[in-house]
């Protein structure tokens, strides 16, 4: 993305940022509330609001509230378990990540569907929880919290289904030797 292109971006937000390589790959969420989410893909930018500065680096993201200071936004859950994609044939599902630096809790989302709506959220101390779930298909994904409880990035939701179904026995006629 072009350093100007960058600027205006985000001129209308409450923060500012440069690049200091100039090769920099950026995403900027601008929330209806005003505050202003920055994610830096690639390179390294400067950013600055309200008094403060701060390098974000690849990888790292820095969220911007007027009349508040800059805040990093921690990294994403890397879930472990289950699988993605997995198909159980249990109702009761663990479910683990990994832990993420900075991190005070997390929270578990399970939703219906992939746009998570009509999530069901617990929040979990460690990196590890079971939940009973009905069968069919379910999406979810885990936030980080920081001690604040400022949520940190969100992953791409998983799909998982729960398929109690028997499976059929195949009977045949008996074959004697």
């Amino acid at each position: 993305m072009k350093r100007a292109l960058l600027l205006a971006m985000l001129a209308a937000a409450p923060a500012w940022a440069e690049t200091p390589d100039g090769g920099a790959n950026v995403s900027v969420v601008v929330e209806p509330d005003g505050s202003t989410t920055v994610d830096v893909k690639r390179g390294q930018l400067k950013v600055k609001s309200g008094g403060s500065e701060t390098h974000v680096g690849a990888g790292e993201s820095v969220r911007a509230q007027k009349g508040k200071p800059l805040k990093r936004v921690l990294a994403a859950a890397t879930v472990t378990a289950p699988a993605a994609e997995a198909i159980m044939k249990t109702t009761d599902v663990t479910f683990s990540w990994q832990k993420v630096a900075g991190a005070a809790r997390y929270v578990l989302e399970i939703a219906p569907s992939p746009e998570m709506t009509g999530a069901h959220a617990t929040t979990v101390d460690g990196t590890k929880t079971g939940v009973h779930l009905d069968t069919g298909t379910w999406y979810w994904r885990v936030v980080a919290l920081d001690g604040s409880g400022a949520p940190g990035k969100r992953a791409a939701a998983r799909r998982l289904t729960i398929d109690t179904t028997p499976p059929k026995l195949k009977t045949g006629k008996p074959e004697w030797k």
